[in-house]
């Protein structure tokens, strides 16, 4: 487990990474094997017209994977079904989840900064979301990875909106009102709702960033 020191060290370094100050030296110095923070990741690729950085591609390959399996074993231990089952499930749905990508201007009349604008719509109504995934599972061993991942990537996105503004984020209140939670079905169906559609918006994020240009493994 990381030492207090190193844990404040890591959070100055995010700091000076979002707000585009040179990384000391150090940071070579620290171990990032299992994880991904702020300070690997290169945050000059968008706003440049320049195609997205690999490391982009770190962040949201890592998130699907933790997201996916997340998503299947609490599937397989609530439901007491196997994962190829999930489609029955298919149904369920938390009403303030984000519109899908394809139907946005990530796909549909491409235009690269409405579609970062409503990437970053979306990860803000899934890092809202995810506090009802947390209520539900305390002590989930993922979460706290996938929350980390969420921010780094939500402050390099938007970054590289430079001036403009994200408009017409819904309040946090407002977002977990809607989550179905009258009944224990309905908290665990809902959990499978947000983490099902999360992992979809994450490979559609991707592949929106492959037609702005991305030159990675898979585009």
């Amino acid at each position: 487990m990381p030492s207090t020191q190193h844990l404040i060290l890591i959070s100055v370094l995010v700091g000076l990474l979002v707000n585009g100050s040179p990384i000391p030296n150090m940071v070579s110095d620290f171990p990032t094997s299992g994880w991904t923070s702020g300070e690997e990741l290169e945050t000059d690729s968008l706003s440049s017209d320049v195609e997205p950085s690999p490391k982009w591609e770190q962040v949201i390959k890592l998130l699907i994977h933790e997201v996916t399996t997340f998503r299947d074993e609490q599937f397989v231990k609530e439901f007491l079904k196997p994962v190829k089952d999930m489609p029955l499930f298919a149904a369920h749905h938390v009403p303030s989840i984000p519109e899908h990508l394809p139907n946005t201007p990530c796909f549909a009349n491409y235009s690269k900064v409405p579609c970062l604008q409503q990437i970053s719509r979306g990860l803000h109504v899934y890092q809202v979301l995810l506090q009802h995934v947390e209520n539900e599972y305390p002590k989930s061993t993922w979460l706290p990875s996938i929350k980390q991942q969420i921010t780094v990537l939500k402050e390099l996105v938007k970054n590289k909106l430079n001036t403009v503004v994200v408009d017409n984020l819904s309040t946090k209140e407002h977002l977990l009102s809607k989550v179905p939670t009258t009944t224990e079905w309905q908290r665990k169906t809902s959990v499978h709702a947000i983490l099902r559609d999360l992992r979809h918006f994450l490979v559609d994020t991707k592949r929106a960033l492959c037609r702005m240009g991305a030159k990675w493994e898979g585009c």
